[in-house]
């Protein structure tokens, strides 16, 4: 976060609420230059229904259908957390919201709050009249009126990279899989890199991971089914919601990790520029695996940090302690929503 914090909240009066307003909003979204529109569904009356529209804009899926669903998605900290992680590691600088006039209060602090959590210039909406429930937002919120559509369409398409809110957060954008052609079909693991084994000698710490030449993303070529169905689960892995979630999962898709291994990892075993993860064979560290990162991975690898960073856990902590318990029964159900075949290294 900026020093001075973020900027002054801008809310949109729309008095007439005319289809133009809401258009231009709509027309500002654009996720790669950091900017964010979404209009919510104020007939959902689920706790964490705001959170999951804030997901469904960011490119990220729930999980569907019966138990694979509530898990966390339904609970208010994890869902939040979750956009507040995302926000972040996709640089999401600018959020605009429609149809701020139809949100109850408590959803309309649930954008304040995280504008200050993450830093961001929030743009409200409001598509109606002037009513007792913005008198009482505005006394509440920093913030500056616009109420000409010129003056709408300008405060629209102001951009800004959202700040370094946690340490991860303000560095270079990662560069993204390349386009591919996803047939739906399943997909099992690519050969995992080679990892570099590290001897520990008896009663010294296991250190966390140093910095190691990333491997390269290349784009597919047809004649590589092997680098077209990485690519595939690369794009599949980005709609992950949960971002722990999507960082296990990953680290599995390159290294091979096991359930057990995955759950012995720690902040500190992926280092400062995501290009590296260290692997641990047992809980005695003697033989532990350091894994060079494709560049792909980096957006994905980087969301666990984010996370914990947000949620205050330790670097020395497990990453990974509530979704590879039960044999890893959470993440499971997530590689199955995404059509991949969760393996164990042979």
């Amino acid at each position: 976060m900026t020093t001075g914090g973020p900027p002054l909240v801008t809310v949109i009066h729309d008095k007439d609420d005319h289809p133009a307003w809401t258009a231009a909003a709509h027309a500002a979204h654009d996720p790669a230059i950091g900017r964010l529109t979404i209009d919510p569904s104020p007939a959902n009356g689920a706790p964490a229904a705001l959170a999951h529209d804030l997901l469904y804009a960011l490119g990220k899926r729930l999980p569907q259908g019966g138990e694979t669903y509530g898990t966390w998605a339904d609970s208010q900290r994890p869902a939040w957390d979750a956009v507040a992680t995302w926000m972040l590691a996709h640089h999401i600088g600018h959020l605009i919201v429609c149809r701020t006039d139809r949100l109850t209060h408590a959803r309309q602090q649930q954008l304040l709050a995280l504008r200050e959590r993450c830093g961001i210039r929030l743009t409200l909406l409001w598509h109606r009249p002037v009513t007792p429930a913005l008198k009482t937002l505005l006394e509440e919120t920093p913030y500056r009126l616009v109420d000409t559509l010129p003056q709408a369409r300008t405060a629209l398409s102001q951009t800004e990279h959202s700040p370094s809110g946690t340490q991860n957060a303000g560095q270079r954008r990662p560069t993204g899989p390349a386009p591919c052609q996803d047939d739906g079909r399943w997909i099992t693991s690519p050969p995992p890199s080679d990892g570099t084994v590290t001897d520990r000698p008896k009663r010294a710490p296991c250190q966390g991971a140093p910095v190691l030449a990333s491997t390269t993303s290349g784009a597919p070529s047809a004649r590589e089914p092997d680098r077209i169905s990485t690519a595939v689960l690369a794009a599949r892995l980005t709609t992950v919601a949960h971002p722990l979630h999507a960082t296990a999962l990953t680290i599995h898709a390159v290294t091979g990790a096991d359930i057990d291994r995955l759950a012995l990892i720690r902040g500190i075993d992926i280092n400062d520029t995501a290009t590296t993860v260290k692997i641990h064979d047992s809980t005695a560290h003697r033989r532990c695996q350091l894994h060079p990162l494709p560049t792909w991975t980096r957006r994905l690898i980087r969301a666990a940090g984010i996370h914990g960073q947000l949620n205050d856990r330790a670097p020395d902590n497990t990453l990974f302690p509530l979704i590879t318990v039960q044999d890893g029964e959470q993440l499971r159900l997530t590689a199955t929503g995404i059509r991949y075949h969760l393996k164990p290294m042979p």
